[in-house]
């Protein structure tokens, strides 16, 4: 292989692997069930498969495994609207799909109809079109390989890849000129979450541009198009993966309600029907101002009157179980209400607890530190150590001596 050909094959594997790694952490290993993570997991995949794919158009791969051509390309048509769907999750803070959406899935599904008959062919016969399509990259271009006329599938692609991200601008946009967050905390903190999603998507839009440019080109004087492609992805998944690791707390989304909730009906019977008839309504895909309510009075309640973070190792699911609220419910509450994740919530309660435990209980200010940790919840003494540093700077010997004197 000649030194370009090696280099980009190389750091388009370097950089799928890394968002292979990436989408997986946000997908699988998702506990709170997070909707909006699992549509960004999807354009991560997505973007590190095309990365993948076209690192591999200068090796003899797909000659080698001719099943692997064009695998790629349905999901060219699943990651716009993959985009728009997280952006629109993050704005409005939902926690599924809304009953039409899957509408917006149907470039995918042309893309797969389009090179169905090629993915029926046998590795023979794949093989003779991909040698045909690699000694000459302009009939690759324009999908000899597809069922419908040359250049269907680029157009699609470009039409899609446009249309659903300046739809997501638009909506970005508009959420911020009209939404007001009520305190100046959250209209500081949500700043940044509007910082990360116009830094997405100016990413996004730039690739596409230079992607569409570099097309153009190829075709009319054969520039290597696998490598534009190859080199783009490799960008995108680099800077999407560095901002997300210096700023992973854009993830719990937006701080704060923009309205202001609804009046609680005198029945609390009547209400619990109303809450769980809205959870199970499709219709419904994000808070309610019922719901906000009626979630935010049951942790509050439980909590205080229950205490049930006190108990070691204390899980999102046995809070949805105690409570009878979904998961995905209460994650996204937290998120939103809160601006912290499940275990930051608990933690937080647990020092508040040892805070109370040590003005109301004067012989527990002779506890030892691992004793407080286990009284409030806490697996070891370390846990305990790093949740007072991270929240208030200082140990726990001079934070909670500050208090008591």
């Amino acid at each position: 292989m000649s030194t370009l050909i090696n280099f980009n094959y190389i750091i388009g594997c370097i950089a799928a692997s890394l968002g292979f790694v990436v989408s997986f952490i946000f997908f699988a290993i998702n506990k709170e069930d997070s909707h909006s993570r699992k549509m960004l997991a999807g354009v991560i995949f997505c973007i590190s498969l095309f990365s993948l794919s076209y690192s591999l158009v200068g090796t003899a791969f797909y000659l080698n495994f001719p099943h692997a051509w064009r695998l790629a390309a349905p999901f060219s048509g699943l990651m716009p609207p993959l985009l728009f769907f997280y952006v629109r999750s993050v704005l409005y803070q939902e926690f599924r799909f809304r009953p039409n959406d899957f509408l917006f899935f149907i470039p995918a599904v042309l893309m797969f109809i389009h090179f169905l008959p090629f993915y029926m062919l046998s590795g023979d016969e794949k093989r003779a079109i991909i040698l045909k399509m690699l000694s000459n990259k302009k009939l690759a271009l324009l999908e000899i390989d597809g069922i419908f006329p040359s250049g269907f599938g680029m157009l699609i692609r470009s039409l899609t890849s446009v249309l659903f991200t300046l739809l997501a601008i638009f909506e970005t946009y508009q959420h911020k000129t009209k939404t007001i967050f009520k305190g100046v905390t959250y209209q500081t903190r949500n700043q940044e979450v509007y910082k990360w999603l116009y830094f997405l998507l100016s990413c996004i839009s730039f690739s596409i541009i230079l992607l569409i440019f570099w097309n153009f080109l190829a075709i009319s004087s054969k520039i290597e198009f696998s490598f534009a492609i190859s080199f783009t992805t490799t960008g995108l998944i680099l800077v999407i993966s560095m901002y997300l690791f210096l700023k992973p707390t854009i993830l719990y989304g937006f701080q704060g309600w923009a309205n202001t909730p609804g009046v609680l009906p005198d029945s609390g019977s009547g209400y619990v029907l109303t809450m769980n008839s809205q959870i199970q309504d499709s219709d419904l895909s994000s808070f309610s101002a019922e719901m906000r309510e009626e979630i935010s009075s049951a942790i509050e309640n439980h909590f205080k009157y229950n205490k049930p973070f006190v108990v070691p190792g204390y899980k999102i699911k046995d809070l949805s179980l105690e409570l009878n609220i979904p998961v995905y419910l209460i994650s996204s509450f937290i998120n939103q209400e809160y601006g912290k994740n499940f275990n930051e919530f608990i933690n937080d309660h647990r020092l508040a607890y040892i805070s109370d435990m040590l003005i109301e209980s004067p012989d527990s200010q002779n506890f030892t530190l691992e004793a407080l940790a286990k009284s409030a919840g806490f697996n070891t003494r370390n846990t305990f150590i790093v949740a007072v540093k991270k929240k208030y700077g200082k140990t726990p010997s001079a934070y909670y001596f500050r208090k008591l004197t």
